[in-house]
């Protein structure tokens, strides 16, 4: 880890600023409690008996007992320890044993939303509110469309190699083999968006002449409108684990056909497909080494762009200054190579 960690702490210092996904709805049923190790740092996810998804620090602050052995009572998470009861603000409600409860019996509490049948999580280091909303997607309110189909990895690498597949045309070629015939970026704001369109050779056999369009909404995930042989919807979204580690959840949703059979195998194969086709970057990322100064051709997609773009969720806000980027297709940065 040693140079290579160094090299891009200095561009991406620390944990992001945005929204990151910590657990599809379908993983937290009533009473549930997910313990989750984020960004340093480890929490407690519940649903409590109200069907209401909470988040907190994952320690009672009396004697260090986890929440994640503990139960949900109501609306409030019960330490298995000495069943210290906290509420959603935090604050402990309920001491068996004592007369009064400490004022200083509380634990921090976490912003999240559950939106599209998935839980985000808010994370800025700066400890500010959000500045930018989760897109509502009607599809996964209507009859006409699959549940997520989903999975987890873990990988031991900066999620800045994951995002950077959002411009680097190059690679979908030689780890993929993917034949792209269309291919542009555009940057707004907090959005990084790929408009990609071609034909993909599914690793399970067959043809797909596709089009999609992917955006990244911050540095957190990527929401995908792709059209091919299925009408599908697909997310990936990388939560940081410490600075060299991340969780990679993903998720597909299709159109159903006529026949619902023929639907849930594709289904099943095309998250088994989206597996492989992430072990292929994994493969590679876990052979290289991040170059800050990269040399590039007129053939790159806009690595520097995106990497302006990426760091500004790295960048306190008060820093962060407007990307001089107009959208034009394919626009790269070439830098000069030192003698």
């Amino acid at each position: 880890m040693g140079k290579d960690y160094d090299k891009r702490q200095e561009i991406f210092s620390g944990y992001p600023r945005g929204w990151f996904v910590v657990a599809f709805s379908d993983e937290l049923g009533p009473g549930d409690i997910l313990k989750v190790p984020c960004f340093g740092d480890t929490i407690v996810v519940y649903r409590g008996e109200d069907g209401v998804a909470r988040a907190m620090d994952a320690y009672c602050p009396h004697l260090g007992g986890g929440f994640a052995r503990g139960k949900v009572v109501g609306d409030s998470i019960e330490c298995p320890f000495h069943a210290w009861r906290f509420g959603p603000d935090g604050k402990c409600n309920h001491i068996p044993y004592a007369k009064g409860i400490p004022e200083k019996a509380r634990v921090a509490t976490r912003i999240i939303q559950e939106v599209n049948n998935i839980i985000y999580l808010w994370n800025d280091p700066e400890g500010g509110e959000p500045d930018f909303d989760i897109p509502v997607l009607p599809e996964c309110d209507s009859d006409e469309w699959t549940p997520w189909e989903h999975a987890k990895l873990e990988i031991p690498t900066h999620p800045h190699e994951l995002v950077e597949n959002v411009v680097d045309i190059g690679h979908f070629a030689p780890v993929h083999g993917t034949h792209v015939e269309k291919f542009e970026n555009e940057f707004r704001g907090h959005l990084a968006i790929q408009r990609n369109a071609g034909v993909a050779y599914p690793l399970g056999g067959g043809v797909d002449r596709y089009s999609i369009e992917a955006t990244y909404y911050g540095p957190g995930f990527q929401i995908s409108y792709w059209n091919g042989y299925l009408e599908a919807r697909l997310i990936n979204a990388n939560t940081m684990i410490d600075k060299n580690k991340m969780t990679l959840h993903f998720g597909v949703m299709l159109k159903k056909g006529k026949d619902a059979r023929v639907t849930d195998n594709f289904l099943k194969g095309y998250v088994e497909n989206l597996s492989k086709g992430f072990q292929e970057d994994v493969d590679i990322w876990l052979e290289k080494k991040f170059t800050p100064r990269p040399v590039l051709c007129d053939g790159d997609g806009p690595i520097m762009r995106l990497r302006k773009w990426y760091a500004q969720f790295y960048t306190p806000r008060a820093q962060v200054q407007p990307l001089p980027f107009d959208g034009k297709p394919l626009e790269t940065e070439v830098l000069p190579v030192a003698q």
